[in-house]
């Protein structure tokens, strides 16, 4: 659950970021600024990868059957 939260959050800000910069509001280089931070705060963890790739592959076993 905690890869799924952060992955929403880090797509919200990145949305909310790109929408800023395509209306002119915020620089190239601040956009640049602002998309590495939300990267870099919304990382995964080892753990939380591991736990995503799990749900990914069960998932996906589900809908092939």
């Amino acid at each position: 659950m905690n890869a799924f939260e952060k992955l929403q959050k880090a797509e919200h800000l990145l949305r909310v970021t790109r929408d800023q910069f395509g209306l002119g509001r915020i620089t190239k280089e601040e956009f640049k600024k602002r998309e590495a931070e939300i990267l870099e705060r919304y990382r995964l963890t080892l753990g939380e990868e591991r736990a995503y790739d799990l749900y990914l592959r069960m998932k996906g076993k589900r809908s092939s059957k």
